[in-house]
């Protein structure tokens, strides 16, 4: 469950922490005291985009903690170390702790058990910590999209419906690819003559060493300058030995040797002082005959042939002409095109024998298809009786006595010879990612009444009563550990009040509820109560929240039911309700 939740410099909230409790927690106050900012608040904990607008005036960053105990709920504890797990963040053991900062001069940070995560990762996470049903979902039961997932959480099909889902998609893809297929086969006869081309002209080019490219440019660059180059190269060989020219004078070489014959005079005196210089003239007179014979044998290589020169020029020509017309950047990506062009036209010579195991596979996914979809279909018109019977049995309780509920299944028809279909028992159904159903809620409220869609005839008190009840009966399934219901009042007064407030506490028996309520009979029913109200602090408003003790929250039910002013009337009346509810709370 959510034990704690700390916020700072969030809309009207500057320093709250808020211990919740388990059962049920009620908050009341005033309208526009912040309790929805609340709600806003929790969101932004568990994945909700954060804004900066949300951050309060004259501050830098906003700051969301939420501290959840899955000490008592190892089920809950278990989906949620497994994602941890995934995402290398420490288990939640029992604890887990989101914190997270929106900031307006940098990216905001999010930290889960004190390891960095993504928003994406937090909304994944969050979805699994907190069920929020606000304002607005009472208008979503309107939607006959929304009628197909609650029946199909209700009904527990989320594998069947998931396979459903992954073969259709299958599907689409094979088909994607047969098209593909069928359209090379058109062209199979221009496409091989293009093929045939470019791989007899790369054959041709016999490109057959990778670095061929560099060493013809090396080549055609000594070819080009060998006047110059063989030029410095007698030069250089003259430095060194004349005599290797047949020419007179002493060279570098010669003058190294002289020079070394000096100091073996020297060092037959002086032994100790030339010993480490000696080795070192030998050295260098050994390098020196080593370059001497290296230039000697390259003068012999140095030959300008313009036919070479011509042949050297024109293979450069041939390659950089096939980089240029198939955009690669040299030899060895020209021979990675090749083996492409090679494998592409054994694909489409082959192109016949891949359509028609393409094609196999194309029937052997429909088929398979078709069994997931057909029971899929079959679960939920099952389980859609069994709901309908349920939900009815929740309005009574929830004072729609006269209720009759039905969900319904409807069959997609085929909707034409385009449109994917499957066959179900020699029977033709649309089909897509969801099955082969659509779903309905029909509602009729007095006896002899015929059955009309629940957006034609449910009032905002009755589609909140419905809500509940569905919220009621998906709660036994849900692993969902919080559920937070903003106003879950709306269109609701008096007796049934009471009665939404006792459902409430029969939920919050399986799991936390946090609600926001205007109603004293909902607020009485509370385990935990909270104040939420403005105050004015150095010309800056900001919303406080105060756990009311059982004095204080008989004082609140008491403004609930009389307003501002409380009176003696009002506080034995609060004291009654609150009394009356834990008369009829079981006994554990």
């Amino acid at each position: 469950m959510l034990i704690k939740l700390k916020i700072q410099n969030y809309a009207l909230l500057k320093d709250v922490e808020i211990d919740f409790g388990p059962g049920l927690n009620v908050l009341t106050g005033e309208t526009g005291a912040g309790k929805s900012i609340l709600i806003g608040a929790i969101n932004t904990a568990i994945g909700e985009r954060g804004y900066i607008e949300n951050i309060r005036t004259g501050e830098d960053k906003a700051v969301v903690e939420a501290v959840f105990d899955f000490s008592s709920n190892a089920a809950a504890m278990a989906a949620v170390n497994s994602l941890l797990s995934g995402a290398g963040i420490d288990s939640a053991d029992p604890l887990l702790i989101i914190h997270r900062e929106i900031s307006r001069n940098s990216k905001g940070r999010i930290l889960i058990n004190n390891s960095s995560a993504a928003l994406s990762f937090l909304e994944k996470l969050g979805k699994g910590l907190v069920d929020i049903h606000g304002q607005h979902e009472h208008q979503s039961l309107l939607r006959s999209e929304v009628h197909m997932d609650l029946l199909d959480s209700y009904a527990g099909c989320r594998d069947i419906k998931s396979k459903t889902a992954s073969l259709y998609h299958k599907y689409n893809v094979i088909m994607t690819e047969l098209k593909q297929l069928r359209s090379m086969e058109n062209e199979k006869a221009e496409r091989l003559d293009i093929l045939n081309y470019r791989l007899n002209e790369l054959e041709a080019a016999s490109l057959d060493r990778e670095n061929e490219l560099e060493e013809l440019n090396a080549r055609r660059s000594v070819m080009v300058h060998a006047e110059s180059v063989r030029e410095s190269v007698v030069k250089t060989i003259t430095m060194l030995s004349p005599s290797s020219l047949d020419l007179e004078g002493d060279g570098a070489i010669d003058l190294l040797y002289r020079a070394k014959q000096n100091m073996e005079d020297v060092a037959k005196i002086d032994a100790n002082s030339l010993s480490q210089v000696l080795p070192l003239a030998a050295d260098a007179s050994v390098k020196l005959e080593e370059i001497r014979e290296f230039f000697v044998s390259y003068r012999d290589k140095i030959d300008f042939d313009p036919q070479m020169l011509s042949a050297a020029e024109e293979r450069i020509s041939l390659i950089e002409s096939l980089m240029k017309k198939y955009k690669k950047s040299g030899v060895a990506e020209l021979k990675r095109f090749y083996s492409t062009l090679a494998d592409e036209k054994k694909a489409v010579e082959f192109n016949s024998e891949a359509i028609i195991e393409k094609e196999k596979l194309a029937v052997k996914c429909m088929e398979e298809l078709a069994v997931a979809a057909g029971e899929l279909s079959a679960v939920r018109h099952l389980k859609a009786k069994e709901l309908g019977l349920k939900i009815e049995e929740e309005l009574k309780d929830l004072g729609i006595m006269k209720a009759s509920f039905l969900v319904e299944v409807i069959d997609t028809p085929a909707a034409g010879p385009d449109a994917l279909s499957v066959t179900i028992n020699s029977k033709k159904y649309g089909v897509n990612e969801s099955g082969i159903n659509d779903a309905a809620f029909m509602l009729s409220l007095n006896p002899g009444e015929d059955m009309k869609p629940l957006v034609k005839i449910a009032s905002g008190g009755e589609i909140s009563r419905i809500m509940l009840s569905i919220k009621n009966i998906l709660s036994a399934v849900d692993p969902i550990p919080v559920m937070v219901f903003d106003e879950i009042d709306t269109g609701i007064s008096g007796k049934i009040a009471q009665v939404v407030g006792k459902k409430l506490r029969e939920i919050s028996s399986m799991k936390q509820l946090l609600c926001i309520t205007h109603l004293p009979q909902i607020a009485a029913c509370s385990d935990t109560h909270y104040s939420v109200g403005k105050h004015v602090a150095a010309g800056k408003t900001e919303t406080r929240i105060e756990k009311l003790d059982k004095t204080a929250k008989v004082r609140e039910v008491a403004k609930l039911l009389s307003g501002e002013t409380v009176t003696e009337a009002s506080m034995r009346a609060a004291e009654e309700l609150i009394s009356s509810v834990n008369n009829d709370r079981p006994q554990e």
